[in-house]
C-alpha cells in the first residue's frame, strides 16, 4: 500500500480549485443523481487529481482536466 503524501498547503488549494471548476463542469452535464452518486465521482475526481499532484503535476487546467478523467 502507498503511503499517504503531505501536500503543502498551496497544492491542496490548487487540487481543490481544480476538483471545483471540474465539478462545475460535470454537474452542468448531469441530470440530478443522488447525494452518494455525487460524492462518488466527486471522490474519484480528487483521487486523479491526487495522483497527479503526487507526480508533480501543478498546471491548474492540467488538474482540471485530468480530474474529468
Amino acid at each position: 500500500m502507498k503511503s499517504a503524501t503531505a501536500f503543502e498547503p498551496d497544492d491542496v488549494r490548487l487540487m481543490g480549485g481544480a476538483c471545483d471548476e471540474a465539478w462545475k463542469i460535470l454537474r452542468t452535464a448531469l441530470v440530478l443523481h443522488s447525494e452518494d452518486y455525487e460524492r462518488s465521482v466527486r471522490n474519484r475526481m480528487a483521487g486523479r487529481v491526487i495522483i497527479a499532484l503526487e507526480d508533480g503535476e501543478r498546471d491548474p487546467d492540467q488538474l482540471k482536466a485530468i480530474a474529468l478523467g
